[in-house]
């Protein structure tokens, strides 16, 4: 490892300066538990370093932890087998940490980087280079907007993406204040919303996900994966893997009424199971993928999305249900 490219590189972002940092997601140079260090990065919100701070034999524990600065950016990707393989983004607050409240890895580190706002990505719009940004084999190298014009529009892009996930303006003014959200009286008994559905459409739901559950566990087996179910007194969660710890709900649509009963079965299952479970990791499968907004709320809530894609199944957790 070196740690070449370490250099001054900053952009400023309303009225502050900031450095721009590229962190692997392979924290312990082991195959074995790439996915596992993704997952917990997305879960924790937070950058991992391998190296140990005082680790006299690898000066990038040092400069993650201390040449890092709040308020400067970590984006969490990798080249793998010549492509990107991305994890996220996120602003550093805070000084490096050895722990987190609750925090489970899979392998010791040196220590980590909480990041907030953080956005999940599986993957950057095929517009921005990322590959420029990962043409080093490096735990830790610094990109610089200053200088290259690629990495001044990744930089840039992370700007955008971080300036509208904290519902700030340019002029540093909150937004959020503006957000379609209003209080109001209760409403009489006849403005009361309520659904209906008949016994045909919950049949003919109930089959929709049943047939999804069917073409995900054939997907999954084709990597020797194995998906059961558990039971909780009277309710039945649809499917769980445990080797990975995944609890499953399967909806038959992407809309977002749809994801916001499977949040409530999800939550239920987890606190029934914890005995026996532990903390599992929660997702929604989905016969299409949703919109935008709904996977940054179940990002939000910890909870991912699967959907079917050309045959396959994809998902916005770096392969942790796919």
């Amino acid at each position: 490892m070196d740690s070449t490219n370490l250099g001054r590189s900053r952009l400023s972002t309303m009225g502050q300066t900031r450095r721009f940092w590229v962190v692997s997601p392979n924290v312990r140079y082991d195959p074995r538990t790439v996915s596992d260090w993704r997952q917990t990065s997305v879960t924790y919100k937070a950058a991992f370093m391998g190296w140990a701070p005082n680790d006299p034999s690898h000066d990038l524990g040092r400069k993650f932890a201390s040449v890092i600065k709040p308020n400067d950016v970590i984006l969490i990707a990798r080249r793998y087998q010549k492509r990107p393989e991305v994890v996220g983004f996120g602003v550093v607050v805070g000084k490096s940490r050895r722990s987190l409240k609750g925090l489970k890895t899979p392998q010791t580190f040196g220590s980590l980087r909480v990041l907030s706002p953080f956005i999940a990505f599986n993957e950057l719009p095929a517009r921005l280079p990322l590959m420029d940004a990962l043409n080093q084999i490096t735990a830790l190298h610094e990109l610089h907007p200053e200088t290259s014009p690629s990495h001044h529009k990744i930089c840039t892009w992370m700007e955008r993406r971080l300036l509208g996930n904290t519902g700030t303006s340019k002029k540093g003014m909150s937004t959020r204040q503006n957000a379609a959200t209003t209080l109001a009286s209760l409403p009489h008994n006849n403005q009361l919303e309520y659904e209906v559905r008949t016994r045909s459409s919950v049949r003919r739901a109930q089959k929709i996900e049943a047939q999804l559950l069917l073409r995900y566990q054939a997907w999954l087996r084709q990597q020797d994966r194995e998906l059961v179910t558990i039971r909780y007194r009277n309710i039945t969660c649809d499917a769980y893997e445990t080797k990975r710890r995944n609890l499953i709900e399967a909806k038959c649509s992407a809309d977002r009424e749809y994801a916001r009963m499977a949040v409530g079965q999800l939550l239920d299952y987890a606190f029934q199971g914890r005995k026996s479970l532990g903390r599992p990791n929660l997702a929604i499968l989905l016969p299409t993928k949703p919109n935008q907004g709904v996977i940054d709320w179940l990002l939000d809530l910890r909870i991912g999305v699967v959907w079917e894609q050309n045959e396959s199944f994809v998902d916005n957790m770096n392969g942790q249900f796919s």
